[in-house]
């Protein structure tokens, strides 16, 4: 059974007014006269939808946005979706049920950590985003892309300008691939489970490439190395080892007997350096006993020439102080009868020591035993120095005598054992870098055969998955079968509708696409035509009725034909008759729809005026498609459809 997708309403908003258009009934009719926004219409549609849209001038200019109500499913999910026009096309607004609050944004084009438009529709219609490849050949180069909304409305919705030439947009090369796959994913006539196998497949294909460069690489490193076999190197390896061990004991037991003779020479160094110290030690107290000699000599010094300044005070006492000077002796002037104070002297009117006439002999007595006591002190010091620098002579022979025991201790044990130590080491670490550099070319033996291994792992997985590949080929083959149904489905559309042909309408098993007895249309009519419209039409409508009968079919249940008599003429009978002939064709579809299907469709001077069951849309110059504009179309007598179509991604 088809997937449910039928549209309710279009709104469109202008920034003074707002025109709602409904498709209450199966069958829907837009028509017009030229530039009165017919095919703006569907375009504004699948912009609301998130597709790439012709937006004319009209639109550009002055609508804001639309809104579009639609149903998915058969439950049926009611969506409203609005895009602006004015503003960020980026982005789709899913409103609220009952208000145009945003309830969700939708991104146009894919954004890390958003979801887009795209896969929120598809969920809707209950279609997966399968991941498809890009190309079909035998030398597809693994790349794979993923199915959109807009792949599966490509078969919903005929634009006028490719509907006299393709019927799905198959002349677009770049996708062409893709939209092959997207009709067998429609139809059931490949498991998406098939596509998983081969990007799988592909990957391991990817994957054994470059492990084979690597092993390329390896291989010739090997060989331009000229490194010996694994054999050898395991050989050589060995005997590296064996020495690298008699090496190593070798070197235990020369530290072993050094470790003895570091202990006796840690000892001898000990006592040595106790020797030094006490030789130190004992110049210190020289040195020390010296300066004790020299401040006692300093001090006795100064007791001395004290002793001498009293006895000549003495003297001079003695000597003076009978004397009365009547003058000066200096200058000679009377002093005798001068003023004085009582207690000054006459002379220098200083005043008299009060015991001036007679030192205390008391003083002397301690200065000359002060004396007397420091020279008896001063030669016990000298003693002391002389001791002091007999200990130390005998201080510095023992430490001179301990040096040259321990040179010859160090020079006659250690030192050659230290050397024996040396030499064994750079012994040891030679073997080890040599032991280092096999491991090394071992390891790229070893990793060249893992690579082998790994790489013959991948083998044998690809080649599982190309037998699974192939069982579900097998499988898938019964269901094209389909085809069968759908080319007879075809050919009774063509012949409903009164198409002239030379041939059997079939549909092609490679391409998908209508034939006229076993040729393209292309071939048939290369540069399209009324002919090629109504065969393009009868197969769109072939594609409808088989999806309305078949359970499995994912196609939607909506067809939208924008000029379904583009390029018939409107003045012979047979064209006139064959115009006819497609919209009767239409009311009779809609008829047997029952609500199961929708057909919208745009045309000039359309047919079926005033039928029952049809919902007709009449737009005029007055009252077109976008609110209060005449002129919807691209120039005064251009059509949206002869504009190029932008890409909004």
């Amino acid at each position: 059974m088809a997937t449910k997708l039928r549209l309710i309403a279009l709104t469109v908003t202008t920034a003074d007014s707002e025109r709602t258009y409904r498709f209450a009934h199966d069958l829907t009719v837009i028509s017009g006269p030229v530039a009165t926004g017919k095919s703006t219409l569907l375009m504004l549609i699948k912009y609301a939808l998130g597709g790439n849209a012709v937006l004319t001038p009209a639109v550009v200019e002055h609508v804001r946005y639309v809104t579009l109500e639609v149903d998915f499913g058969d439950e049926p999910q009611h969506l409203r979706l609005r895009r602006h026009v004015q503003g960020d096309r980026s982005r789709v607004q899913l409103l609220e049920h009952g208000s145009d609050i945003p309830e969700q944004h939708l991104t146009v084009p894919a954004r890390t950590g958003e979801e887009t438009v795209s896969r929120h529709l598809l969920a809707a219609l209950g279609i997966d985003a399968h991941r498809v490849p890009k190309s079909r050949g035998r030398s597809a180069k693994g790349e794979f892309t993923t199915v959109g909304f807009g792949d599966v409305f490509g078969y919903c919705y005929l634009q006028a300008k490719t509907i006299d030439s393709s019927a799905t947009g198959h002349l677009d090369s770049g996708r062409d691939s893709k939209r092959k796959t997207v009709f067998e994913l429609l139809f059931g006539m490949i498991d998406p489970e098939v596509f998983d196998l081969r990007e799988q497949r592909d990957k391991l294909t990817s994957a054994i490439s470059e492990r084979d460069s690597q092993l390329k690489a390896i291989r010739i490193f090997v060989e331009g190395e000229k490194q010996s076999t694994f054999d050898e190197l395991r050989a050589l390896r060995w005997d590296k080892q064996e020495a690298f061990r008699h090496a190593e004991r070798a070197l235990q037991e020369l530290r072993t007997d050094v470790d003895a003779l570091v202990r006796q020479d840690r000892d001898a160094r000990n006592e040595l350096l106790q020797t030094l110290s006490r030789a130190s030690a004992t110049r210190e107290a020289v040195v020390s006993a010296h300066e004790v000699v020299r401040a006692r000599e300093a001090a006795l010094a100064q007791c001395r020439l004290d002793l001498k300044r009293s006895d000549k005070a003495t003297v001079a006492t003695n000597l003076l102080g009978p004397f009365e000077f009547v003058t000066c002796p200096r200058c000679l002037q009377d002093v005798a009868h001068r003023t004085v104070h009582s207690g000054d002297c006459a002379l220098c009117l200083q005043p008299q020591p009060t015991a001036v006439a007679a030192i205390d002999d008391s003083s002397r007595v301690r200065l000359a035993t002060r004396v007397e006591e420091m020279e008896q002190l001063l030669r016990v010091e000298q003693e002391a120095v002389r001791t002091a620098e007999l200990r130390a002579a005998e201080a510095d022979l023992a430490a001179a005598t301990a040096q040259r025991h321990y040179d010859e201790l160090t020079r006659e044990a250690v030192s050659p054992r230290v050397q024996a130590v040396a030499a064994a080491s750079a012994n040891v670490e030679g073997l080890r870098r040599e032991l280092l550099a096999i491991d090394q070319r071992i390891a790229t033996w070893n990793r060249m055969e893992q690579f082998e291994k790994e790489t013959n792992r991948l083998r044998d997985r690809k080649r599982e998955l190309t037998t699974e590949i192939k069982r579900w080929e097998q499988e898938l083959k019964a269901r094209r079968s389909r085809l069968d149904e759908i080319s007879r489905l075809f050919a009774l559309e063509v012949a409903h509708i009164g198409v002239r042909v030379n041939g059997t309408p079939t549909i092609d098993d490679k391409t998908y696409l209508p034939m006229i007895g076993g040729t393209s249309l292309e071939t048939v009519q290369a540069s399209g035509g009324g002919s090629t419209t109504a065969i393009n039409v009868a197969f769109s409508l072939a594609l409808l009725n088989y999806a309305l009968r078949e359970p499995s079919v994912q196609l939607p249940n909506l067809l939208i034909l924008d000029s379904p008599r583009k390029g018939i003429g409107s003045v012979e009978p047979e064209d006139v008759e064959l115009g006819q002939n497609i919209y009767k064709r239409f009311k009779t579809l809609a008829d047997a729809l029952a609500g199961r299907g929708q057909l919208i469709i745009a045309d000039n001077n359309a047919e079926l005026r005033g039928e029952r069951d049809v919902e007709l849309i009449a737009l005029t110059r007055k009252a077109s498609a976008v609110p209060g504009i005449e002129n919807t179309g691209v120039g005064t007598q251009l059509r949206v459809e002869e504009h190029e179509e932008i890409d909004e991604e």
